[in-house]
């Protein structure tokens, strides 16, 4: 089985979720608001960028500069990779921010070629892209569709709120996974923290832990820390 490196010398994330991430990947990383799911898909795509995998990043929060400026505040500097072509960053906040609702995402994320040449593809957040039109049979689809892509040795991670999106679509979303993670925060020791926890992971190349605490530091990045929760 081979496998995509996201190993960084400034923490363990890697070896806590069993050594690195199989090609063929479908992630869903599922959380509300500020639980940590943006924060760790950006230490995911740098960990990628540094070992060598091309990413694409489909955002619906962030344009270019702002992307550029929050992966410096976590000292996951990316200006280069922009440069050389390893990440193709795709802002569509523009296109969803204004006021006046927006169909037909779901339709375009799966006719836009570019989003799929890289080795991995990111979309964060998801259920922001295709909440308008998110019906059964829609979303089927678009699983289905994703399903075929990660079947060419490709990695694909999507972020999605469940207060977005209707029950019966997280069911579908998260039956077609391969890897689901919820992001929640939690207090410990008197402090906010932030917990991913591991639901399902299909493939997994090794042990892994199921409960990763984690805080977000500025200049370091995602910290990993000894805490457990249950």
């Amino acid at each position: 089985m081979k496998l995509a490196r996201i190993d960084l010398s400034r923490d363990d994330l890697e070896k806590r979720i069993g050594g690195g991430i199989p090609y063929g990947s479908l992630i869903i990383i599922e959380g509300e608001e500020s639980t940590g799911k943006s924060v760790l898909c950006q230490r995911l795509a740098y960990g990628f960028l540094q070992n060598r995998c091309l990413v694409t990043y489909v955002s619906t929060q962030l344009t270019t500069l702002e992307f550029i400026k929050q992966m410096s505040s976590l000292n996951y500097n990316i200006n280069k990779k922009l440069l050389s072509g390893a990440l193709l960053y795709i802002p569509v906040y523009p296109l969803i921010a204004d006021n006046k609702k927006k169909d037909g995402f779901l339709k375009k994320v799966m006719e836009t070629r570019a989003f799929y040449e890289k080795d991995v593809i990111i979309f964060d957040s998801l259920s922001a892209l295709i909440a308008n039109d998110a019906s059964e049979v829609n979303v089927n689809d678009l699983m289905a569709f994703f399903k075929r892509i990660t079947a060419l040795k490709k990695i694909i991670i999507c972020t999605i709120n469940p207060k977005e999106l209707p029950e019966s679509i997280l069911t579908i979303i998260r039956t077609s996974s391969t890897m689901l993670i919820k992001t929640e925060l939690f207090s410990f020791a008197g402090s906010l923290k932030n917990v991913a926890k591991i639901l399902k992971y299909n493939m997994a190349p090794g042990p892994y832990q199921k409960n990763i605490v984690f805080r977000v530091e500025p200049k370091i990045g995602i910290a990993v820390e000894i805490a457990s929760v249950a």
